[in-house]
């Protein structure tokens, strides 16, 4: 075999070498994409799953059966149903995190925040807002938090995954009230409590109180007897904001 034959043959093989790394790089690639996607089709199912029964009365065979995969694989995923339920809860908590953070910019590293008062007010409008919106747009999670509530928290208490919204309210309460932000007669350990616990109380009444409550996200005016949508997330700010600031401020 003369010389320029073996360089043709040499590079066959690299190029069918190049070709079988890309090959195999690109299956690994959809591999890892196709899990990601079969994660969140499952965690949509269990979502949807613990809204409509509760984390009692939920199984993971409907589960199975809602998101179109096998007991197994979910328990590969989520080890058992409180891990599930678990992530659940998590994915839950980043989304309305990463919505408070786009609506308050940079409001929350402020050094300002808790001393000036025309911050801490939008601050706590904001919080309203962006709890209210997140659950508009995800229903499910306030069907989720109703059962939970009317169970005493049991089975939330029994997850390690711990939200850290009320440690981070409450350090901002207290630093509020030290700077007088906050009306004298009110304990900032409540602060987290009247602030996150009225928006979804008063959103389970909507309903029944003939408010609309557009449920694909949608603040668009729509109104029932009780008023539109906008309406009402606006009268939940202007009832948190003045039961916890103090009057001469506002």
């Amino acid at each position: 075999m003369n010389h320029e034959s073996l360089k043709s043959n040499q590079l066959v093989r690299n190029v069918a070498k190049a070709g079988a790394s890309i090959t195999q790089k690109e299956r690994k690639s959809k591999k890892t994409y196709d899990a990601a996607r079969t994660r969140e089709i499952i965690l949509d199912a269990a979502e949807q799953i613990f809204a409509d029964q509760g984390f009692s009365a939920a199984r993971i065979d409907a589960i199975a059966t809602a998101s179109g995969y096998n007991k197994s694989l979910i328990y590969q995923y989520f080890t058992d149903k409180i891990g599930l339920y678990m992530e659940v809860v998590k994915r839950a908590d980043q989304l309305g995190d990463q919505m408070l953070a786009d609506m308050s910019g940079g409001l929350m590293n402020d050094e300002q925040l808790t001393k000036d008062a025309g911050k801490f007010k939008l601050f706590l409008e904001t919080v309203v807002r962006s709890t209210y919106d997140f659950l508009v747009q995800h229903p499910r999670f306030l069907k989720i938090y109703s059962w939970e509530a009317a169970e005493g928290w049991r089975t939330w208490n029994q997850i390690s995954y711990r939200p850290d919204d009320i440690t981070q309210l409450l350090d901002l309460a207290k630093q509020a009230k030290e700077n007088g932000l906050l009306r004298a007669d009110l304990d900032p350990y409540y602060l987290p409590i009247l602030l996150l616990s009225n928006v979804g109380f008063s959103m389970q009444h909507f309903s029944r109180f003939n408010i609309d409550m557009t449920g694909d996200g949608e603040l668009d005016g729509k109104s029932g007897a009780g008023g539109s949508s906008a309406h009402a997330r606006e009268q939940l700010v202007r009832f948190v904001v003045y039961g916890i600031m103090e009057p001469s401020l506002l």
